[in-house]
């Protein structure tokens, strides 16, 4: 069971796959490789193992030149194209995030350029996950009301995981169609939808799980 929970900032990606860990146990009988879910890719919230960025972490990565940033940020999803050696991952955001954020706010991966993520390191890297596997890589495209997202932003913007986001209320909706746009782009597995404008945590699981459970294989079901 290998998925990328993708969606704008306030919708709730995290949250589901935090969800998504007990989940899969309770279903399955395992758990995702090592315990773990990748939730890496928000800059500067590029939190890692065994905790999250601190504030001055943070603003360490914002000071890079958006040269170091995208190094940075290739190397670290390059590095974690290994995951999908194993049976299973739990990703949120990886390339499509990054590629929404890099061009959007941090002046890198542009048209063009070197490491252009559009035509070029977006490419790069499914091209490479489907060297590792044959697997389908789920994306569950998580969306929202532009109104609901902003009153998410109202409430919880002064929350940790929120703190230095780049993301404004102008800018919501073509926020929102830069991930549909790269999520329309993506070749590596199927694609669910599922709108979090309304629904509880729990209800929206009960979606998103309803969603995947006919793209899992038997293999998802071998200890």
């Amino acid at each position: 069971m290998k998925i990328i929970l993708v969606g704008i900032e306030y919708v709730g990606t995290t949250t589901i796959a935090n969800l998504l860990k007990d989940w899969k146990v309770e279903y399955t009988g395992r758990p995702f490789y090592d315990g773990l879910m990748h939730d890496h890719m928000k800059i500067p919230h590029t939190s890692g193992h065994p905790d999250d960025t601190t504030l001055e972490e943070q603003q360490q990565i914002l000071n890079l030149s958006p040269k170091l940033m995208e190094m940075y940020h290739r190397y670290h999803m390059y590095y974690h194209l290994h995951h999908y050696f194993q049976k299973d991952d739990l990703t949120v955001g990886f390339h499509i995030e990054e590629a929404v954020l890099s061009r959007r706010y941090y002046g890198y991966g542009l048209d063009g350029e070197a490491f252009d993520r559009e035509k070029i390191v977006f490419e790069r890297i499914e091209n490479r996950i489907k060297q590792i596997t044959s697997d389908p890589i789920i994306i569950v495209h998580m969306e929202a009301s532009q109104s609901v997202i902003e009153s998410r932003m109202d409430k919880l913007s002064d929350n940790h995981e929120h703190t230095n986001s780049p993301l404004n209320k102008e800018d919501i909706i073509d926020v929102m169609k830069d991930y549909k746009h790269f999520v329309e782009k993506s070749t590596i597995g199927p694609v669910v939808h599922v709108d979090t404008s309304s629904d509880s945590p729990e209800e929206t699981l009960e979606k998103v799980t309803n969603l995947i459970i006919p793209h899992l294989t038997k293999d998802d079901f071998e200890n």
